[in-house]
This record gives C-alpha cells, structure tokens and sequence, in this order.
C-alpha cells in the first residue's frame, strides 16, 4: 500500500496556514497493483495529544472513493473533513487519516494539528493566518 502525505502542512503540522477551514488534503501515493474500480475508504480522526491515544467525540469522517486508472499511476488526492465539525475541535492535538481498499488492511498516518494562537484565537478568529 502506498503512503500518506498532508500536501498543506508545514514543517510536519495541519496550521492555519495549512487552509483546514476547506477541509485538509490528503494525498496517497499511486496505488500500484491495486484494481480499477476497488473501492478506497478514505478516514479521519482528530486527538486532543500529539501521541494519538485520546480521539476526540465526533471528529471521526470517512469518504468513500472508486480506484480509477489514474490513482494507479498517479495516486489519489482527496479533501477530508468540515472544519468545524471534524478539525477545529482538535485545537492543539494531533490527527490520522487512514484508509482501506476493499476494506482490507488499513494504512495510517498521524500529524500534528495547531489551530490555536498563542492568546486562544483559532483559525477562523484570525482570518486563516497564524
């Protein structure tokens, strides 16, 4: 299985600067040996530690993808998530994307996410900068 990249991140952490308020991309290298059509779960859930050992109530969303030609040679890139729902409450935490084919094995990857300023404003209190 291929692995999993945060293509907004910076310096290894989901920012504001990162833009979570569209949702946070997620990007899986080419899906090589795996078939047209299979389908491809994609996950999220966020922590409220770096560790990943705490998730946090309601922040856990899934896609569903069907595998073209294309993700075989190119990879897959999906958007995940509502800001509000499923990012914003993780604040300073941590969060894994995951995903399936055919419901089989999952592969993961966690990140740190930092959505909160020093003086407590989260990104959409700041306009998205930080």
């Amino acid at each position: 299985m291929s692995n999993i990249t945060f293509p907004d991140a910076f310096n290894g952490s989901i920012i504001c600067r990162s833009n979570p308020i569209n949702g946070i991309r997620v990007k899986l290298e080419p899906l090589t040996g795996v078939q047209i059509g299979a389908v491809l779960k994609l996950s999220w859930l966020g922590f409220s530690d770096d560790a990943g050992t705490s998730p946090i109530p309601d922040t856990e969303t899934s896609l569903n993808h069907f595998v073209t030609k294309s993700d075989i040679a190119d990879g897959v890139e999906k958007t995940i998530g509502d800001y509000f729902q499923h990012i914003k409450p993780i604040r300073n935490g941590s969060a894994r994307a995951s995903y399936t084919i055919n419901g089989g094995s999952p592969t993961f990857a966690d990140i740190r996410v930092r959505l909160v300023n020093a003086v407590g404003e989260t990104c959409d209190e700041i306009g998205g900068q930080r």
